[in-house]
């Protein structure tokens, strides 16, 4: 029921901000990002299809009109007159975006069904990733302190699961990505809080043979301290070229 009702509209959020729903891990998200992405884009065609018969009954007339007065020597025939609007129509600006709505939706529902992304919506990602852009520093000082991720190996001592616990969240991991670590290839399962200075518990889960590699990433347990350390090489070097 969740993931019919609800998850429909909140698989437009952002990865980040659908992680911190409690009950993020209770919706089947591929199911719901199909049917979202089905319902925008079959919704963006009847606005289409209300917009183009609002647009020729008001405003296109008047745009020709005018058109016709700054080139009186023009005297179109009834095909030129419907090619106009045709023009004018998407030329308009409210096409194009409705036209943008579809092609997302689109994206949205073929990304779920076959690759099992999972794509919010393009206007709360701008606002996401601005958020994120300007934010005070301040929200960073109570982070816990940097140190490796803890990686422990679940099931029979094949490397059937693995459980990550980090210091800082992986926001690529919540789309369900294929992680390569150690020569094999595991799917990010599910999220969940920890505590200390690793609260963050990533669990995965190594393919099955014949599945999917979707959008590979190589992982590091190292890679936060790396990350840390060449950001404060690039801010020392921007100083530096201040001066």
């Amino acid at each position: 029921m969740w993931t019919y009702l609800l998850g429909a509209f909140l698989s437009l959020l952002p990865a980040t901000w659908r992680a911190k729903l409690p009950w993020a891990e209770s919706i089947r998200w591929r199911p719901a990002a199909f049917i979202s992405g089905a319902l925008q884009a079959l919704a963006s065609l009847c606005a289409l299809v209300v917009w183009y018969s609002y647009s020729v009954t008001h405003h296109t007339p008047i745009q020709i009109e005018q058109a016709l007065r700054a080139h009186p020597n023009i005297h179109p025939n009834e095909m030129m007159m419907g090619l106009l609007g045709y023009v004018f129509v998407a030329l308009n600006p409210v096409t194009w975006i409705i036209c943008w709505f579809w092609f997302e939706g689109v994206v949205r529902a073929l990304g779920a069904a076959f690759t099992e992304e999972i794509v919010g919506t393009l206007p709360l990602w701008i606002i996401d990733k601005s958020y994120r852009a300007f934010r005070p520093r301040s929200q960073n000082r109570h982070r816990p302190p940097l140190v490796p991720d803890e990686v422990t190996w679940l099931g029979d001592g094949q490397a059937e699961a693995l459980m990550i616990m980090s210091c800082q969240p992986k926001p690529t991991w919540q789309d369900r990505p294929t992680i390569h670590f150690k020569n094999e290839f595991f799917k990010v399962e599910r999220s969940i809080a920890g505590t200390g200075v690793r609260p963050f518990v990533y669990h995965l889960r190594r393919l099955r043979p014949g599945e999917i590699i979707r959008a590979s990433e190589n992982y590091d347990p190292e890679a936060v301290l790396v990350e840390c350390k060449e950001k404060s090489l690039l801010v020392s070097i921007c100083r530096s070229l201040k001066r």
